[in-house]
């Protein structure tokens, strides 16, 4: 299977062409007008790569399930995005999807393509994918002989919801935060003590909070860290994901020309991919690649967001990601 993926290597005129050329076959993909065919939608003759998107971006509003649909648990009144349905989707619709996402990169993304990286990076998440994300890296370790300078646990501080509970309550009973349930997951993985120096700000805001733990086990010869970051906008939300790499990298020191791998689900490659190359990869000179760990990892009852909801979902993530890329360097 050959994917349409946006892949980042040194910030020179033309790497950013060939960023480009491949967003440009990403939005004129025979899978994603399939997509939206099935929708009721047509894409007007003769856009350029801009206007295309930001039609597409306009028409994705019928895939934004989480905010159409409002679901909410009963017992929680949370609104997640595991928590959305398929009503609104016929079974024709729901064909559509599944004979498409794989082409757009949302499923079968999972094998790194280079022979080294400086840094590997599993990115945080919610219910099993604190335990599942860093275990995927030990197993690319593992499989391919990789000697990374460092393996990186990115997360948040985002508070663990309740309906995430009886996912999370398997691998980290008690966590309060994305940050307590990324480190069960990798200590737990790695076979690491709880043992470990920690730097650490705690503020009355915790969208400014960080903190930054080195695991003092000598098994490995890379070192293990947990990293969660501030919010650049921390009045405003909670810090994402670039806020958390752009943290690290400067506390790190990161080197231009650097090579990362980021690990995460498949269903996610796409949006986080397009995200990292436009926040960090390229303003800071570093190669960046994201694969997901295997899809039949996932179990409906724990982790879910198998449905064509979730994929139709993250299709409109990554057309949002692509117009906030588009917007800034074209």
């Amino acid at each position: 299977m050959e994917y349409y993926y946006f892949l980042c290597g040194e910030n020179t005129a033309k790497t950013t062409e060939k960023i480009k050329e491949s967003i440009e076959c990403w939005l004129n993909s025979p899978e994603l007008i399939a997509l939206v065919t099935a929708f009721g939608g047509e894409i007007p003759e003769d856009l350029d790569v801009t206007e295309r998107a930001k039609w597409l971006l306009l028409f994705s509003d019928n895939w934004d399930y989480r905010r159409k649909q409002k679901t909410k648990d009963a017992k929680t009144g949370e609104a997640a995005r595991w928590l959305v349905n398929n009503e609104a989707i016929t079974p024709g619709q729901e064909k559509v999807v599944f004979e498409n996402v794989e082409k757009l990169g949302l499923k079968g993304i999972s094998e790194p393509l280079l022979e080294q990286y400086d840094y590997i990076i599993a990115l945080g998440g919610a219910r099993m994918s604190c335990l599942f994300r860093p275990k995927y890296v030990k197993e690319v370790i593992d499989k391919r002989g990789f000697s990374p300078k460092a393996v990186v646990m990115l997360s948040g501080m985002r508070p663990v919801l309740e309906s995430e509970r009886m996912a999370t309550d398997t691998y980290a009973p008690g966590a309060e935060t994305e940050f307590d349930l990324i480190n069960a997951g990798s200590e737990q993985i790695f076979g690491l003590q709880r043992e470990y120096t920690e730097e650490r700000y705690c503020s009355v805001n915790p969208n400014s909070s960080w903190a930054i733990r080195k695991y003092a086990d000598l098994k490995y010869d890379f070192p293990v860290l947990s990293v969660s970051g501030p919010s650049s906008e921390p009045e405003k939300r909670r810090a994402n994901s670039a806020d958390t790499f752009c943290f690290f990298a400067k506390k790190q020191q990161i080197q231009p020309e650097s090579k990362v791998l980021l690990i995460t689900s498949q269903i996610y490659v796409p949006y986080q991919q397009m995200e990292a190359v436009r926040t960090w990869a390229i303003p800071n000179n570093i190669y960046v690649e994201t694969v997901g760990f295997p899809t039949e990892w996932n179990d409906s009852k724990q982790q879910g967001m198998m449905l064509a909801a979730n994929y139709l979902q993250e299709v409109r993530s990554t057309i949002q990601a692509i117009n906030r890329y588009l917007g800034e360097r074209v």
